[in-house]
């Protein structure tokens, strides 16, 4: 959709949606592009999570989201070297603070002062790793510049952002002294000669009134310790993080680094910069706390979950069990729905005080693992029936009533138990087989299971697509092809029908028959029905804009006709790309219409009465009523393949296609049989009185740009043949 210029622009400065729920995560947004410096939080392998404002300006790139190292920092000198350090500290916890790097970015030279800090998570280790880079040519320039002026000098260092100082040493001392006689000399005689009001600042009085200070006077508790360190490093001291109390008795986080002068084998001074990262500290915490905690309940997270039972398994010994219970409310959508989402955060911040209060377990963790889906872990557990009778407390206090608003609401919830070591062998394992289990309590309406393998229906390849496919409608990587659908009785293109491909990185072709059930059992069906519409529409735009009129079908699903704003959605994307309702058809199967008949009949009737056509898919799988069928607003009756491809062997199913065509008719409708894989076929469907075909003998789906050109071919040379019709097949050209 990228060629498309009605899609919206959207930003990427922000952090993950899911911190920017409440005040609290609107204020650390606030404080992250308050910044000075460009900020980047990376992944452990070197994917950008989150930049701020600061970012997106140095690299003029509103997108920065999803790039990794290489790509953002083109510009570097030796960017591949910068991409191997961030992996490094991923990997070992060791953080390269000070760095400085050099860049020419969209043409213009820049040196930056570049941290990269490890980002730790208590119980697992390096979570990630916050890149800062503060761009430093200008003090590089005005570097060269006090080599020429005094006066440049002074400004460089009274204007400076962080605070810079100088202690003399008199008289110098011999670089050449012993180690420890010249780490004493330095602290006794160093006193304060320079510094600039940032410095000052942090001792809240004037520069004048630090100058001729010691570093006793004017260091931190680890001042001798830091002199030790510059004295080691040949008389530098690259970056070194201290915690230094100010006059308000707050600790604060500073960050020195500093450079001796060596003249004549002697150290006559030392220069340094301080800088106060004490708020960077505090976002990293911030940060982390969000990233492993619900904002809503205040509860561990699920990654937070994670760790602890990763840490638990591995600490785990001498027989002892793990076992994790998932609790599921049942219906809590009908709560939101009906009295709202304010009444249904409240229960839901009551669920785990109630939950610790019913178990009063030690070694017990309760976390919020999204929505209405809450994790119980519990440690040490002997057997099974010990978790099992756990799970009937949580089971009972739940249904106790919630007063909420003077109303008394009651709760039911399915829970499902998995057992470590004897049922799951690891965390992922774990999880996925207490959730199968509450699955399992939900469909069976038992309310409580213990995971069983007999009753698992979830292979790790489903539960894997289930978890990658939000991500994927979301960030468009399916794929759309088209087949067309041919008139019998003028040997036009009268269409085209709109079919999902997803090319999985690592699995290859997964077939739709696979991936929309997973979709169709949740609201994910809504994100990716509306994709396919926007994706179909503005594809006929394009076809429009060479001269070419063709209608795309869509299939929708029952779930798509719950969605109470599927018509102003249709109706916003037809405005969007500027396309007359006309063009658009939608494929209903006869599943849809019987779930809910009534329901069924007056949305299809509000999407009829825009002008968009519907059909019905498939016909002759399900149980269609011949009563709803002739109140539907429909035009055209799809005979599924099934009955099509082997009409010609089977008499039996000749005769249902011959028979679903005349009904049709007698009904008014239009028919199209799909399957169509030979001229055979073709022909008897032509004598059938049958008004359209589509199949493998006509055309395989395709991609867009497959489809221009079989339009051109077929226009020259067609490969099968009409019968009674004389004509090439044409497809219609607008005027």
């Amino acid at each position: 959709m990228r060629d498309f210029p009605f899609r919206p622009r959207t930003g990427s400065s922000s952090l993950p949606d899911y911190l920017l729920n409440n005040s609290e995560g609107f204020i650390v947004q606030k404080l992250f592009n308050s910044l000075r410096s460009a900020v980047l939080y990376l992944d452990k392998w070197g994917a950008i999570i989150s930049a701020n404002i600061m970012a997106e300006e140095l690299f003029h790139d509103e997108a920065l989201i999803g790039k990794t190292v290489l790509e953002f920092l083109s510009g570097w000198d030796d960017k591949i070297h910068a991409h191997q350090e961030v992996l490094m500290v991923a990997r070992t916890g060791v953080s390269v603070i000070g760095a400085i790097e050099h860049a020419f970015i969209h043409g213009k030279e820049h040196w930056f002062q570049v941290d990269k800090v490890a980002v730790r998570d208590e119980t697992t280790g390096v979570k990630g790793v916050l890149v800062t880079l503060d761009d430093i040519t200008l003090l590089k320039q005005q570097e060269l510049r006090l080599q020429q002026s005094e006066s440049r000098y002074r400004a460089f260092v009274d204007n400076s952002q962080d605070a810079i100082w100088c202690y003399s040493i008199n008289p110098p001392l011999p670089i050449n002294l012993p180690r420890q006689e010249l780490i004493d000399k330095v602290i006794s005689s160093a006193t304060l000669r320079d510094c600039n009001h940032v410095f000052s600042k942090i001792y809240n009085t004037t520069p004048e009134q630090l100058f001729g200070m010691s570093f006793k006077e004017t260091g931190t508790y680890s001042y001798a310790d830091n002199i030790e360190a510059f004295v080691d490093n040949n008389f530098r001291l690259s970056t070194e993080e201290i915690v230094w109390r100010n006059h308000s008795g707050n600790d604060v986080c500073l960050q020195i680094s500093a450079n001796g002068t060596i003249e004549n084998e002697q150290l006559v001074e030392i220069w340094g910069v301080t800088r106060d990262t004490t708020e960077r500290h505090r976002y990293i915490d911030r940060l982390e706390y969000q990233a492993n905690h619900d904002l809503l309940t205040g509860l561990p997270n699920r990654n937070k979950l994670k760790n602890i039972a990763t840490t638990m398994i591995e600490q785990t010994q001498n027989g002892k069990k793990l076992a994790l219970i998932i609790v599921d409310l049942d219906s809590f959508k009908d709560i939101n729905d009906t009295l709202g989402h304010h009444v249904g955060d409240e229960i839901i911040k009551q669920i785990g005080p109630r939950i610790s209060n019913a178990i009063n377990e030690m070694n017990t963790t309760i976390c919020r693992l999204g929505g209405d889906e809450f994790g119980v872990l519990l440690n040490d557990i002997k057997d099974p029936q010990q978790a099992q009778l756990i799970a009937e407390q949580i089971l009972l206090c739940i249904r106790e009533l919630f007063y909420i608003n003077e109303m008394d609401i009651e709760l039911r919830a399915s829970i499902g138990i998995a057992m470590y070591p004897c049922q799951a062998s690891d965390f992922s394992t774990l999880l996925r087989y207490a959730d199968v289990a509450m699955y399992t309590a939900k469909q069976s309406l038992s309310s409580i299971e213990v995971y069983s393998s007999e009753t698992d229906k979830y292979s790790t390849k489903r539960l894997s697509l289930m978890n990658e496919l939000g991500r994927t409608i979301r960030e468009g990587q399916l794929e759309l092809y088209y087949q067309p659908k041919v008139s019998l009785i003028t040997g036009e293109i009268t269409g085209v029908e709109a079919l999902s491909r997803w090319i999985h990185p690592t699995m290859g072709f997964i077939s739709p028959s696979e991936f929309v059930p997973i979709a169709e059992m949740t609201d994910m069906i809504n994100e990716m029905t509306v994709w396919v519409l926007s994706e179909s529409l503005a594809q006929v735009w394009r076809w429009q804009k060479q001269g070419l009129d063709i209608k795309v079908a869509v299939n929708i699903s029952a779930r798509n006709l719950l969605d109470r704003d599927i018509v102003k959605k249709i109706k916003s994307l037809l405005l969007r790309y500027q396309l007359s309702p006309s063009c658009l058809e939608l494929e209903i199967t006869e599943s849809i219409i019987m779930n809910n008949p009534d329901y069924a009949l007056k949305i299809l009737k509000e999407i009829n009465d825009i002008g968009v056509d519907l059909s019905i898919d498939d016909f002759g799988t399900g149980y269609s009523s011949l009563a709803y069928l002739k109140k539907l607003p429909v035009k055209w009756l799809k005979i599924d393949y099934a009955f099509v491809i082997n009409m010609l062997e089977d008499e039996h199913d000749q005769i249902i296609v011959n028979s679903t065509i005349n009904m049709a008719h007698n009904l008014g409708l239009s028919v199209i049989a799909e399957g169509v894989e030979t001229q055979e076929i073709l022909d008897k469907l032509t004598q059938m009185k049958c008004e359209c075909a589509q199949g493998y003998h006509i055309a395989r789906p395709m991609a867009a740009e497959q489809f221009d050109q079989w339009i051109v071919e077929y226009s020259k040379n067609k490969k099968f043949t009409m019968p009674s019709i004389n004509s090439d097949i044409t497809i219609k050209r607008l005027n």
